[in-house]
């Protein structure tokens, strides 16, 4: 929106302002039309034979070195891929490993910690023990009382029922 009026260029002074590239790229594309038509009507009369599209055959060293070439692409592609697998299995399992070997030294850390207060608990009950005022004695001959062992029962079967041997008893350990 421009407020200033425009001065009058007529068509001719216009076409002479334009760049003289553009003169030379009409006249190149007049001439190359030119030129095909030209072409185009003198080949009318003639047939036109097919050239030859078959490819021309490579020389067979050619052939072995792309064909050893492409190996060697698929060897290189397999082993990237194989390094890459190795690569990734060894981080996960170093991973793995850290993990698990925190877990262990926590459990080392934790016996040591119940071990050390199962100790302590043990002197102090062996200080309250000592002690007079809990009202405990040395054991002594004089003091100490003899059960005398229980008769077995002996159970009574019939003639009609089996006799069932006992289980042998497993002596199993109930703690360390």
């Amino acid at each position: 929106m421009n407020a200033a009026p425009r001065p009058f260029v007529s068509a001719q002074q216009r076409r002479s302002r334009r760049p003289a590239t553009s003169s030379r790229l009409r006249k190149a594309r007049l001439g190359s039309s030119a030129r095909v038509t030209s072409i185009s009507s003198t080949a009318v009369g003639q047939k036109v034979t097919r050239l030859n599209t078959s490819l021309p055959t490579k020389p067979i060293w050619l052939q072995a070195l792309l064909s050893v070439q492409r190996g060697s692409d698929l060897i290189a592609f397999l082993l990237v891929g194989a390094t890459l697998t190795i690569y990734s299995w060894t981080v996960y399992t170093q991973q793995q490993w850290t993990q698990e070997y925190r877990k262990l030294e926590t459990l080392q850390r934790n016996e040591r910690e119940l071990t050390k207060a199962n100790e302590v608990m043990k002197n102090q009950l062996a200080q309250q023990a000592e002690s007079p005022a809990t009202g405990l004695i040395n054991p002594t001959q004089a003091n100490t009382i003899i059960l005398p062992p229980t008769p077995e029962i002996q159970s009574y079967t019939t003639s009609t029922e089996e006799k069932v041997e006992p289980e042998p008893v497993v002596k199993t350990p109930l703690g360390y």
